[in-house]
């Protein structure tokens, strides 16, 4: 029997509990809501995990779809970052552009899942599948960082060029050596 690689996608939800110390119900809730939104452990007195809400399991696409996917990825990657790149040459108007998500190259690139609940979402595995392929071969690189949206936590795996995060690089510590010059003045 034939051995085929699969990618299961697990979801589950979790519950955690806090102990708040407030006034009424509605500020305790905020309050334990913000404290999640940072991910403060610090009053969590229990968790409740593991109750599944769904296993998916589809085949991995043949190696040359799967190349077709990282060329494209890598296309609009490039391009992207060249407008970027040419956008940002004003002087006095300086903006660091952050890398994007597996997500966002998935609804830019109008790759959409079929079938079985999931019908029309953004096909991230697809990007992320593409990207990480183009990690291994040394054409993007990868990093994470804290979410930063209202209700979002953990952190975020983001991609871009290493000519782009050399960029972004360059750009940050610019940055920082002017808010160092501007507070000694």
């Amino acid at each position: 029997m034939d051995q085929k690689r699969y990618e299961v996608e697990i979801t589950f939800r979790q519950t955690i509990r806090y102990s708040v110390d407030a006034t009424n119900r509605k500020l305790a809730e905020a309050s334990a809501m913000d404290r999640w939104k940072h991910g403060d452990e610090k009053m969590v007195v229990g968790s409740d995990c593991c109750e599944l809400v769904e296993i998916r399991a589809n085949p991995v696409p043949c190696d040359d779809k799967c190349e077709k996917d990282a060329r494209d990825v890598y296309r609009y990657l490039r391009d992207r970052e060249l407008v970027i790149e040419t956008l940002d040459e004003d002087q006095f108007n300086p903006t660091v552009h952050d890398a994007v998500s597996a997500e966002e190259v998935a609804l830019h690139l109008s790759w959409k899942r079929k079938g079985e609940g999931v019908e029309g979402l953004a096909d991230t595995p697809r990007a992320a599948r593409a990207l990480d392929r183009l990690c291994v071969e040394r054409r993007v690189v990868c990093f994470t960082r804290e979410r930063v949206r209202a209700g979002e936590r953990g952190e975020i795996r983001l991609y871009c060029t290493p000519q782009h995060l050399a960029l972004l690089s360059e750009a940050l510590m610019r940055d920082d050596d002017e808010v160092a010059v501007s507070t000694a003045a």
